[in-house]
């Protein structure tokens, strides 16, 4: 393969499935790794049993983890020379030492024979050891942010490599080695930056595995490892959820007890919220249902986390709704709905009526009916109007013939009159009548677009035609009147 093919060919590798923000915030990063792998030499060796584009990405992947391991060196050493320069800077009394000092460092961290002579020069107005550790913190970022860049395409590649040989999805991992890889990176370096992004990486990687295979396993020290990070108390809570994340797939028992005792944690009535605890707390639901299959002892767990004591732990439980089993989900919805008072978890109890799943036996219909005669708040009764349309389609999706959908308007329509009739507010009576000219216009689509072709046509229109009835055609046209008003 030619030099520009071999480019091309990596370009579509690295730059698959990448948003056009993702790549023009990385675009140079991106740039600087293709030039650097297509001059890679492995890469140019291909066996002739090897299919062409399973070899550029088992390539790319053992590329990237050289990249990763070298870039991890440099900064293992950049921070033991730091160490070094900060502890002979403490023990150096005279002025001329310290400077020695700051200039021999400052040429350890790439500064030019010019520069040196610059940095000494300045000795006479600004420049000291502050301005060098600048120098360090500058190097240190830069390394961070190309080996978190490196670690998450390494992940992405990764991923697209288990899913394409899904169907020996054990051996292809462990054909790609990288568990000891990782395991090795997080005992190198104590830097938070690049132990969250190895353990998102990880994260992404043991819920693709458990997709295809019951039972997970890793390495133990690996395991080890995260474990003992998990209890860590300097550990981020973000890295937490990743970890928890991983755990959950290889250590279940373990994670439900860890769950377990978070969730029982005190929480006294009108005292302070502790931010990094709700944090996970809230992670929670959203791991338990990431889950390929979920058993009694998850179904507890998310119970107890819509009890809790913290309104937006009960609402993010309510929030995995449409990923949890419909019995399950239908039960605790329902529950919910007669107990919960905080309006922003009612709000998002409400949105979960548009869900298809609740067209069965027109659940949807008796619930939005029977919250829009108890609700008082107006914030609930607007939203419940405003999902009244996506709810009616719902249920005439199912309707096998034109008459049933017929009646379920007609339900509506007499549920939201009846409903205007009661209203005491003005401000729900202008919601309600707004729902209702949305619902006639969704009935009758076909009629809607004849009008606004005869209106932008300049066509006339029949007011004494029976094929559609006059105060259904003022009503349309009252509608479409507004429309115009609005321009």
């Amino acid at each position: 393969m030619s030099s520009n093919g071999l480019t091309k060919r990596l370009e579509n590798l690295l730059f698959a499935d990448i948003a056009s923000f993702w790549l023009d915030l990385y675009r140079q990063k991106y740039r600087e790794l293709v030039d650097e792998l297509s001059q890679w030499e492995l890469i140019k060796d291909q066996p002739e049993d090897y299919d062409e584009d399973d070899w550029l990405l088992l390539q790319a992947i053992a590329f990237l983890t050289h990249k990763i391991d070298t870039l991890q060196n440099q900064l293992t050493k950049l921070d033991s020379d730091h160490r070094r320069f900060i502890e002979r800077l403490n023990h150096a009394e005279l002025k001329a030492e310290r400077q020695f000092h700051i200039l021999d460092y400052a040429a350890a961290l790439g500064a030019s024979k010019l520069q040196l002579q610059k940095d000494q020069e300045a000795f006479q107005r600004w420049f000291d050891e502050g301005a060098i550790v600048n120098r360090y913190q500058d190097k240190v970022s830069e390394l961070e942010q190309s080996l978190k860049f490196l670690i998450g395409k390494l992940g992405d590649l990764t991923n697209r490599y288990l899913r394409i040989h899904s169907g020996e999805i054990t051996k292809s991992w462990l054909t790609l080695n990288l568990e000891s890889f990782f395991l090795g990176l997080l005992e190198k370096t104590e830097n938070e930056a690049i132990r969250n992004s190895i353990f998102r990486a990880l994260a992404n990687q043991v819920n693709l595995i458990s997709e295809y295979v019951g039972e997970t396993k890793f390495d133990s020290n690996l395991v080890e490892l995260l474990l003992f990070s998990l209890e860590k108390q300097s550990t981020p809570h973000a890295a937490k959820v990743d970890i928890l994340e991983i755990l959950i797939n290889l250590r279940p028992t373990f994670t439900r007890y860890f769950m377990r005792s978070q969730i029982d944690l005190d929480v006294l009535p009108n005292a302070k919220v502790e931010r990094q605890h709700l944090f996970l707390l809230t992670s929670f639901s959203k791991i338990i249902c990431k889950q390929p299959k979920l058993n009694e002892a998850n179904y507890k767990l998310l119970i107890l986390l819509a009890k809790h004591a913290y309104p937006r732990v009960r609402q993010s439980v309510i929030e995995q709704c449409p990923l949890l089993p419909w019995p399950f989900a239908i039960k605790l919805l329902m529950v919910r709905l007669q107990k919960e008072t905080q309006q922003a978890v009612r709000l998002t109890l409400i949105k979960q009526l548009t869900d298809p799943r609740f067209t069965e036996e027109l659940q949807s219909f008796h619930i939005w009916r029977q919250q829009l005669k108890k609700v008082q708040s107006f914030a609930e009764k607007r939203l419940l109007l405003e999902l009244t349309p996506r709810i009616m389609f719902n249920l005439q999706v199912e309707c096998e013939e034109q008459n049933q959908a017929d009646i379920l308007f007609k339900s509506f329509i007499n549920v939201l009159n009846k409903q205007l009739e009661n209203e005491q507010s003005i401000a729900v009576r202008r919601v309600i009548t707004r729902v209702r000219e949305q619902l006639v216009s969704f009935m009758y689509q076909q009629e809607v677009a004849e009008i606004e072709f005869n209106l932008n046509s300049h066509l006339d229109i029949n007011l004494s035609s029976k094929e559609i009835k006059q105060d259904l055609l003022g009503r349309l046209l009252s509608k479409q009147g507004r429309c115009f008003l609005k321009v």
